[in-house]
C-alpha cells in the first residue's frame, strides 16, 4: 500500500499525500513537538505542515535501497524541526537583545558584574561531573521532564531529582558566597 502511495506522490496525486499524512501525522507531530514544542502549538503545527510539504516536494529523493520510507519521513521531520528551532532561537535572541531593558538604578558596573556572574554560573554547570551536567542541561535548558531524563538514561526518577538538587545547591552556594568561581 505504501509503495503505491509513494508512486502517487511521485505523480503529484493528492491521495498519496493524504495517505502519508494519515499514516504519519501522530508520530511527526510528536517529534516536532519534542523539538520545538516550547515555542508553542502554532509553531509546531506550522512545522508539521512544512514537513509534509517537504515530503511532497522532495519525494524523488527517497531511495528505497537506503532505508524505509518511515525513516525518510522521520529524517525530514527531524531536520525541518531543527531548522525551525534555529530560526526561532535566532528570532528570540534578536527580540531579547532589542527589547532588553536595564533598570534605571542599575549602573554599567552592575550590568558588567551581572554578565560576569552569568558566565561564572555557566562555568560551574560545565564543571559538573557526568551525568549531572547532562541532566542539568536537559532539565533546565532543554526543558525535559524528570521522568523523560530518567527513562533516557535508564535510571530512577529519584536519582535524577537528587543529582539536580545537588547541582542547584552548588550554584546556590556560589550565589550566596559571592566569590569568583575557580573551576
Amino acid at each position: 500500500m505504501e509503495k503505491r502511495m509513494i508512486k502517487r506522490i511521485l505523480k503529484k496525486d493528492p491521495k498519496g499525500l493524504d495517505y502519508i499524512i494519515n499514516t504519519y501525522m501522530k508520530k511527526v507531530y510528536f517529534l516536532v513537538d519534542k523539538i520545538i514544542g516550547f515555542y508553542g502549538k502554532e509553531e509546531v503545527e506550522e512545522c508539521v505542515s512544512d514537513v509534509f510539504l517537504a515530503i511532497w516536494e522532495d519525494i524523488n529523493q527517497y531511495d528505497e535501497s537506503k532505508g524505509s520510507f518511515s525513516s525518510f519521513v522521520f529524517m525530514k521531520t527531524k531536520y525541518k524541526a531543527l531548522d525551525y528551532k534555529r530560526k526561532l532561537e535566532n528570532k528570540s535572541e534578536k527580540y531579547n537583545i532589542l527589547e532588553e531593558t536595564v533598570p534605571d538604578n542599575m549602573s554599567t558596573e552592575d550590568i558588567v558584574l551581572d554578565k560576569e556572574n552569568s558566565l561564572e554560573i555557566i562555568n560551574i554547570i560545565n564543571s559538573f561531573k557526568e551525568p549531572d551536567k547532562t541532566y542539568f542541561y536537559l532539565r533546565y535548558f532543554m526543558y525535559y521532564k524528570i521522568e523523560e531524563i530518567a527513562i533516557k538514561h535508564k535510571t530512577t526518577r529519584a536519582s535524577v531529582e537528587n543529582r539536580l538538587y545537588r547541582c542547584r545547591l552548588k550554584i546556590k552556594e556560589y550565589m550566596k558566597g559571592g566569590c569568583r568561581y575557580e573551576g
